[in-house]
Protein backbone atom coordinates (compact mmCIF):
# COMPACT_ATOMS: atom_id res chain seq x y z
CA UNK A 1 0.00 0.00 0.00
CA UNK A 2 1.01 3.87 -0.72
CA UNK A 3 2.26 5.14 2.33
CA UNK A 4 1.25 8.53 1.72
CA UNK A 5 -2.24 7.33 0.94
CA UNK A 6 -1.82 5.08 4.57
CA UNK A 7 -0.69 8.30 6.63
CA UNK A 8 -3.56 10.68 4.72
CA UNK A 9 -6.15 7.73 5.61
CA UNK A 10 -4.76 7.94 9.34
CA UNK A 11 -4.81 11.51 9.98
CA UNK A 12 -8.19 12.00 8.79
CA UNK A 13 -9.74 8.93 10.86
CA UNK A 14 -7.82 11.17 13.81
CA UNK A 15 -9.45 14.36 12.86
CA UNK A 16 -12.86 12.55 12.76
CA UNK A 17 -13.83 12.47 9.29
CA UNK A 18 -16.51 10.28 7.92
CA UNK A 19 -15.31 7.41 5.55
CA UNK A 20 -17.68 8.79 3.17
CA UNK A 21 -15.82 12.03 2.62
CA UNK A 22 -12.27 10.49 2.89
CA UNK A 23 -13.15 8.15 0.12
CA UNK A 24 -14.70 10.95 -2.36
CA UNK A 25 -11.70 13.59 -1.88
CA UNK A 26 -9.12 10.49 -2.44
CA UNK A 27 -11.35 9.59 -5.93
CA UNK A 28 -11.14 13.07 -6.96
CA UNK A 29 -7.86 13.51 -6.42
CA UNK A 30 -7.15 10.59 -8.76
CA UNK A 31 -6.72 7.35 -6.51
CA UNK A 32 -8.14 4.42 -7.96
CA UNK A 33 -11.46 2.59 -5.96
CA UNK A 34 -9.86 -0.49 -4.95
CA UNK A 35 -6.95 1.22 -3.58
CA UNK A 36 -8.89 3.57 -1.25
CA UNK A 37 -10.61 0.69 -0.66
CA UNK A 38 -7.68 -1.21 0.93
CA UNK A 39 -6.84 1.84 2.51
CA UNK A 40 -9.75 2.82 4.91
CA UNK A 41 -10.08 -0.99 5.74
CA UNK A 42 -6.93 -1.12 7.05
CA UNK A 43 -8.22 0.35 9.67
CA UNK A 44 -11.28 -0.54 12.40
CA UNK A 45 -14.33 0.90 12.40
CA UNK A 46 -14.24 1.56 16.62
CA UNK A 47 -15.20 3.82 18.41
CA UNK A 48 -12.01 5.03 19.85
CA UNK A 49 -10.13 8.86 19.98
CA UNK A 50 -7.35 7.54 17.32
CA UNK A 51 -7.89 5.01 14.35
CA UNK A 52 -7.43 1.37 15.36
CA UNK A 53 -5.16 -0.46 13.16
CA UNK A 54 -6.27 -3.77 11.67
CA UNK A 55 -3.59 -6.65 12.03
CA UNK A 56 -1.81 -6.98 8.83
CA UNK A 57 -1.30 -10.60 7.45
CA UNK A 58 1.94 -11.93 8.10
CA UNK A 59 3.33 -15.15 5.93
CA UNK A 60 5.42 -17.68 7.99
CA UNK A 61 8.19 -19.52 6.52
CA UNK A 62 5.39 -22.84 6.48
CA UNK A 63 2.90 -20.81 4.83
CA UNK A 64 5.74 -19.81 2.07
CA UNK A 65 6.28 -23.12 1.34
CA UNK A 66 2.50 -24.28 1.40
CA UNK A 67 2.10 -21.65 -0.89
CA UNK A 68 5.09 -22.65 -3.74
CA UNK A 69 4.26 -26.38 -3.51
CA UNK A 70 0.61 -25.24 -4.15
CA UNK A 71 1.59 -23.75 -7.29
CA UNK A 72 4.45 -26.04 -8.74
CA UNK A 73 1.96 -28.69 -8.42
CA UNK A 74 -0.67 -26.54 -10.16
CA UNK A 75 2.28 -25.74 -12.95
CA UNK A 76 2.61 -29.70 -13.28
CA UNK A 77 -0.70 -30.76 -13.08
CA UNK A 78 -1.79 -27.56 -16.10
CA UNK A 79 1.23 -28.83 -18.40
CA UNK A 80 0.59 -32.90 -17.73
CA UNK A 81 -2.69 -32.55 -18.50
CA UNK A 82 -2.15 -30.69 -22.05
CA UNK A 83 0.42 -33.20 -22.46
CA UNK A 84 -2.07 -36.22 -21.95
CA UNK A 85 -4.88 -34.69 -23.76
CA UNK A 86 -2.26 -33.94 -26.63
CA UNK A 87 -1.51 -37.36 -26.96
CA UNK A 88 -4.84 -38.43 -27.07
CA UNK A 89 -6.02 -36.14 -30.11
CA UNK A 90 -2.86 -37.51 -31.64
CA UNK A 91 -4.32 -41.47 -30.99
CA UNK A 92 -8.01 -40.35 -31.88
CA UNK A 93 -6.71 -38.61 -34.87
CA UNK A 94 -4.37 -40.62 -36.68
CA UNK A 95 -1.89 -38.60 -39.38
CA UNK A 96 -0.64 -41.21 -41.86
CA UNK A 97 2.59 -39.28 -41.91
CA UNK A 98 3.26 -39.49 -38.24
CA UNK A 99 6.22 -41.97 -37.76
CA UNK A 100 7.06 -44.68 -35.54
CA UNK A 101 9.00 -42.38 -33.34
CA UNK A 102 6.46 -40.03 -32.93
CA UNK A 103 3.82 -43.50 -31.82
CA UNK A 104 6.33 -44.48 -29.26
CA UNK A 105 6.51 -40.69 -27.88
CA UNK A 106 2.75 -40.34 -27.87
CA UNK A 107 2.76 -43.84 -25.99
CA UNK A 108 5.75 -42.24 -24.06
CA UNK A 109 3.65 -38.87 -23.33
CA UNK A 110 0.40 -40.78 -21.79
CA UNK A 111 2.43 -42.78 -19.39
CA UNK A 112 4.53 -40.03 -18.13
CA UNK A 113 1.48 -37.35 -17.87
CA UNK A 114 -0.62 -39.51 -16.37
CA UNK A 115 1.90 -40.38 -13.82
CA UNK A 116 2.48 -36.70 -13.22
CA UNK A 117 -1.41 -35.63 -12.55
CA UNK A 118 -1.67 -39.22 -10.29
CA UNK A 119 0.52 -37.81 -8.05
CA UNK A 120 0.46 -33.82 -8.43
CA UNK A 121 -3.07 -33.55 -8.81
CA UNK A 122 -3.61 -34.42 -5.06
CA UNK A 123 -1.38 -32.75 -3.69
CA UNK A 124 -2.32 -29.49 -5.22
CA UNK A 125 -5.94 -30.63 -3.95
CA UNK A 126 -5.15 -31.23 -0.43
CA UNK A 127 -2.73 -28.01 -0.09
CA UNK A 128 -5.49 -25.77 -1.86
CA UNK A 129 -8.11 -27.24 0.94
CA UNK A 130 -5.40 -26.53 3.61
CA UNK A 131 -4.79 -22.90 2.52
CA UNK A 132 -8.66 -21.80 1.76
CA UNK A 133 -9.43 -23.50 5.69
CA UNK A 134 -6.69 -21.27 6.82
CA UNK A 135 -7.66 -18.21 5.07
CA UNK A 136 -11.52 -19.01 6.58
CA UNK A 137 -10.15 -18.65 9.73
CA UNK A 138 -8.47 -15.77 9.45
CA UNK A 139 -9.46 -13.57 6.05
CA UNK A 140 -6.63 -11.26 6.37
CA UNK A 141 -4.49 -14.18 4.83
CA UNK A 142 -5.38 -13.46 1.93
CA UNK A 143 -3.92 -10.09 1.87
CA UNK A 144 -0.54 -12.00 1.64
CA UNK A 145 1.61 -10.73 -0.65
CA UNK A 146 3.58 -13.71 -1.07
CA UNK A 147 0.51 -15.46 -2.74
CA UNK A 148 -0.96 -12.35 -4.64
CA UNK A 149 2.98 -12.68 -5.97
CA UNK A 150 2.39 -15.79 -6.86
CA UNK A 151 -0.39 -15.64 -8.62
CA UNK A 152 0.35 -13.09 -10.64
CA UNK A 153 3.28 -15.41 -12.00
CA UNK A 154 0.62 -18.01 -12.30
CA UNK A 155 -1.22 -15.65 -14.61
CA UNK A 156 2.39 -14.98 -16.29
CA UNK A 157 3.12 -18.64 -16.99
CA UNK A 158 -0.33 -19.14 -18.09
CA UNK A 159 -0.21 -16.32 -20.62
CA UNK A 160 3.24 -18.00 -21.71
CA UNK A 161 1.92 -20.98 -22.36
CA UNK A 162 -0.92 -20.21 -24.37
CA UNK A 163 1.48 -18.12 -26.64
CA UNK A 164 3.91 -20.88 -26.78
CA UNK A 165 1.31 -24.04 -27.72
CA UNK A 166 -0.28 -21.76 -29.86
CA UNK A 167 2.99 -21.11 -31.81
CA UNK A 168 3.46 -25.07 -31.79
CA UNK A 169 -0.01 -25.88 -33.15
CA UNK A 170 0.73 -22.76 -35.66
CA UNK A 171 3.96 -24.97 -36.47
CA UNK A 172 2.53 -28.20 -37.20
CA UNK A 173 -0.45 -26.59 -39.07
CA UNK A 174 2.25 -25.70 -41.18
CA UNK A 175 3.68 -28.69 -41.52
CA UNK A 176 1.09 -30.11 -42.58
CA UNK A 177 -0.51 -32.16 -39.53
CA UNK A 178 -3.98 -32.56 -39.79
CA UNK A 179 -6.61 -29.36 -39.51
CA UNK A 180 -8.69 -32.14 -37.60
CA UNK A 181 -5.80 -32.66 -34.84
CA UNK A 182 -4.90 -28.98 -34.75
CA UNK A 183 -8.08 -27.52 -33.86
CA UNK A 184 -8.34 -29.90 -30.97
CA UNK A 185 -4.99 -29.08 -29.75
CA UNK A 186 -5.96 -25.51 -29.79
CA UNK A 187 -9.15 -25.99 -28.05
CA UNK A 188 -7.28 -27.82 -25.12
CA UNK A 189 -4.91 -24.94 -24.80
CA UNK A 190 -6.96 -22.56 -24.84
CA UNK A 191 -9.51 -24.46 -22.35
CA UNK A 192 -6.17 -25.29 -19.37
CA UNK A 193 -4.73 -21.70 -19.94
CA UNK A 194 -7.68 -19.75 -20.48
CA UNK A 195 -9.40 -21.49 -16.97
CA UNK A 196 -6.15 -21.12 -15.20
CA UNK A 197 -6.00 -17.15 -16.40
CA UNK A 198 -9.62 -16.19 -16.08
CA UNK A 199 -10.23 -18.02 -12.57
CA UNK A 200 -7.55 -16.68 -10.82
CA UNK A 201 -7.55 -13.42 -12.85
CA UNK A 202 -11.08 -12.90 -11.63
CA UNK A 203 -9.77 -13.59 -7.77
CA UNK A 204 -7.82 -11.30 -7.27
CA UNK A 205 -10.06 -8.80 -9.04
CA UNK A 206 -12.62 -9.47 -6.24
CA UNK A 207 -9.80 -8.95 -3.31
CA UNK A 208 -8.91 -5.95 -5.01
CA UNK A 209 -12.67 -4.62 -5.42
CA UNK A 210 -14.06 -5.99 -2.39
CA UNK A 211 -10.60 -6.07 -0.11
CA UNK A 212 -11.39 -9.79 1.09
CA UNK A 213 -13.03 -12.64 -0.57
CA UNK A 214 -15.36 -13.67 1.37
CA UNK A 215 -16.11 -16.72 -0.50
CA UNK A 216 -16.47 -20.07 1.77
CA UNK A 217 -16.69 -23.99 0.72
CA UNK A 218 -15.01 -25.59 -2.52
CA UNK A 219 -14.47 -23.35 -5.51
CA UNK A 220 -16.02 -23.97 -8.67
CA UNK A 221 -12.33 -24.21 -10.26
CA UNK A 222 -11.74 -26.89 -8.05
CA UNK A 223 -14.39 -29.34 -8.39
CA UNK A 224 -14.00 -28.68 -12.75
CA UNK A 225 -10.51 -29.26 -12.23
CA UNK A 226 -11.23 -32.66 -10.66
CA UNK A 227 -13.89 -33.63 -13.43
CA UNK A 228 -11.55 -32.89 -15.78
CA UNK A 229 -8.47 -34.55 -14.64
CA UNK A 230 -10.08 -37.73 -13.58
CA UNK A 231 -11.77 -37.93 -17.22
CA UNK A 232 -8.67 -37.27 -19.24
CA UNK A 233 -6.64 -40.23 -16.58
CA UNK A 234 -9.44 -42.67 -17.50
CA UNK A 235 -9.09 -41.49 -21.72
CA UNK A 236 -5.18 -41.67 -21.03
CA UNK A 237 -5.39 -45.51 -19.41
CA UNK A 238 -7.80 -46.59 -22.07
CA UNK A 239 -5.45 -44.73 -24.92
CA UNK A 240 -2.24 -46.25 -23.22
CA UNK A 241 -3.42 -49.99 -22.62
CA UNK A 242 -2.85 -51.78 -19.25
CA UNK A 243 0.31 -51.63 -17.66
CA UNK A 244 0.54 -55.75 -18.45
CA UNK A 245 0.25 -54.50 -22.32
CA UNK A 246 2.78 -51.91 -22.04
CA UNK A 247 5.21 -54.91 -20.20
CA UNK A 248 4.78 -57.49 -23.12
CA UNK A 249 5.75 -54.81 -25.30
CA UNK A 250 8.79 -53.60 -23.65
CA UNK A 251 9.98 -57.31 -23.14
CA UNK A 252 8.86 -57.87 -27.03
CA UNK A 253 11.31 -54.88 -27.90
CA UNK A 254 13.95 -56.24 -25.58
CA UNK A 255 13.47 -59.78 -27.73
CA UNK A 256 14.47 -57.15 -30.88
CA UNK A 257 17.21 -55.88 -29.37
CA UNK A 258 18.38 -59.09 -28.48
CA UNK A 259 18.25 -60.96 -31.67
CA UNK A 260 19.62 -57.56 -33.15
CA UNK A 261 22.87 -58.29 -31.39
CA UNK A 262 23.36 -61.31 -31.46
CA UNK A 263 22.94 -61.28 -35.73
CA UNK A 264 25.54 -58.43 -35.00
CA UNK A 265 28.01 -60.40 -33.93
CA UNK A 266 27.59 -63.35 -35.88
CA UNK A 267 28.81 -60.67 -38.70
CA UNK A 268 31.28 -59.97 -36.52
CA UNK A 269 32.58 -63.34 -36.14
CA UNK A 270 31.74 -63.68 -40.07
CA UNK A 271 33.97 -60.90 -41.22
CA UNK A 272 36.93 -62.14 -38.96
CA UNK A 273 36.50 -65.38 -41.40
CA UNK A 274 36.08 -67.73 -38.28
CA UNK A 275 34.04 -70.64 -38.10
CA UNK A 276 29.88 -69.96 -37.22
CA UNK A 277 29.34 -71.56 -33.92
CA UNK A 278 27.26 -74.47 -34.29
CA UNK A 279 24.90 -73.49 -31.06
CA UNK A 280 24.30 -70.36 -29.38
CA UNK A 281 25.14 -71.74 -26.21
CA UNK A 282 28.59 -71.80 -28.19
CA UNK A 283 28.29 -68.03 -29.14
CA UNK A 284 27.47 -67.06 -26.11
CA UNK A 285 30.59 -68.37 -24.53
CA UNK A 286 33.00 -66.76 -26.94
CA UNK A 287 35.32 -64.35 -25.32
CA UNK A 288 33.94 -60.97 -27.56
CA UNK A 289 30.29 -62.31 -27.35
CA UNK A 290 27.53 -59.89 -25.53
CA UNK A 291 26.23 -60.07 -21.62
CA UNK A 292 25.04 -63.00 -21.28
CA UNK A 293 21.30 -62.10 -20.72
CA UNK A 294 21.65 -61.09 -24.64
CA UNK A 295 20.88 -64.61 -25.73
CA UNK A 296 18.17 -65.91 -23.56
CA UNK A 297 14.20 -64.75 -23.67
CA UNK A 298 13.82 -62.02 -20.87
CA UNK A 299 10.94 -64.13 -20.07
CA UNK A 300 10.95 -67.81 -19.83
CA UNK A 301 15.26 -67.67 -19.73
CA UNK A 302 15.43 -69.94 -22.63
CA UNK A 303 18.07 -69.31 -25.66
CA UNK A 304 16.57 -67.97 -28.63
CA UNK A 305 16.53 -70.28 -31.79
CA UNK A 306 19.42 -70.20 -33.52
CA UNK A 307 20.12 -72.18 -36.76
CA UNK A 308 23.11 -71.75 -39.47
CA UNK A 309 21.38 -71.61 -43.20
CA UNK A 310 24.82 -71.57 -45.22
CA UNK A 311 28.01 -70.10 -44.74
CA UNK A 312 26.17 -66.76 -45.24
CA UNK A 313 22.92 -66.77 -43.56
CA UNK A 314 21.73 -67.71 -40.43
CA UNK A 315 18.19 -68.00 -39.03
CA UNK A 316 17.34 -66.52 -35.69
CA UNK A 317 13.88 -67.61 -33.90
CA UNK A 318 11.79 -65.69 -30.30
CA UNK A 319 8.20 -66.12 -29.52
CA UNK A 320 6.68 -62.79 -29.18
CA UNK A 321 4.16 -61.74 -26.17
CA UNK A 322 2.28 -59.31 -29.25
CA UNK A 323 2.40 -58.61 -32.82
CA UNK A 324 4.34 -56.19 -34.09
CA UNK A 325 7.18 -54.15 -32.17
CA UNK A 326 8.89 -51.47 -34.26
CA UNK A 327 10.31 -49.58 -31.12
CA UNK A 328 13.30 -50.18 -29.36
CA UNK A 329 13.18 -50.42 -25.42
CA UNK A 330 15.60 -47.97 -24.81
CA UNK A 331 14.13 -45.38 -26.99
CA UNK A 332 17.40 -45.16 -29.47
CA UNK A 333 14.62 -45.10 -32.35
CA UNK A 334 13.49 -47.08 -34.66
CA UNK A 335 14.01 -50.47 -35.78
CA UNK A 336 13.36 -51.85 -39.28
CA UNK A 337 10.85 -52.92 -40.76
CA UNK A 338 12.31 -56.21 -41.64
CA UNK A 339 11.69 -57.01 -37.50
CA UNK A 340 7.83 -56.64 -37.79
CA UNK A 341 6.37 -60.29 -36.08
CA UNK A 342 3.42 -61.81 -35.55
CA UNK A 343 2.38 -62.74 -31.71
CA UNK A 344 4.20 -66.04 -30.70
CA UNK A 345 7.13 -67.73 -32.69
CA UNK A 346 8.95 -65.64 -35.32
CA UNK A 347 12.14 -66.73 -37.40
CA UNK A 348 14.00 -63.92 -39.05
CA UNK A 349 16.23 -65.19 -42.03
CA UNK A 350 19.88 -62.69 -41.61
CA UNK A 351 22.83 -62.54 -44.25
CA UNK A 352 25.71 -62.39 -42.80
CA UNK A 353 27.75 -60.64 -45.82
CA UNK A 354 27.14 -56.93 -46.21
CA UNK A 355 25.76 -56.19 -48.96
CA UNK A 356 24.28 -52.16 -48.67
CA UNK A 357 21.61 -53.17 -51.66
CA UNK A 358 19.84 -55.69 -49.10
CA UNK A 359 17.25 -53.09 -47.50
CA UNK A 360 15.20 -54.66 -44.78
CA UNK A 361 17.89 -56.34 -42.79
CA UNK A 362 20.65 -53.70 -42.96
CA UNK A 363 17.85 -50.51 -42.43
CA UNK A 364 19.05 -50.42 -38.63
Amino acid sequence: MNTDLQLFVRDSLARGLPRAAIRERLLEAGWRAEEVESALAGFAEADFPVPVPRRKPSLSAREAFLYLVLFATLYITAFHLGLVLFAIVDRWLPDAVQSSYSLRWTAEALRNGIAALVIAFPIFLFLSTLISRAMARDPEKRGSAVRKWLTYLTLFVAALVLIGDLTFVLQRLLAGELVARILWKTLVVFAIAGTIFGHYLAELRSEEREGVARRNGTPWFAWVAIVVVAVTVALGLVASGSPQRSRLRTLDGRRVEDLRSIWNQLRAERDQRRALPATIAELAALPAAAPPETFRDPESKEFYGYRVVDSTTVELCATFANEDSLISPDGSGETSVFWRHPRGRKCFTLPLKRQPNTVPPYHD
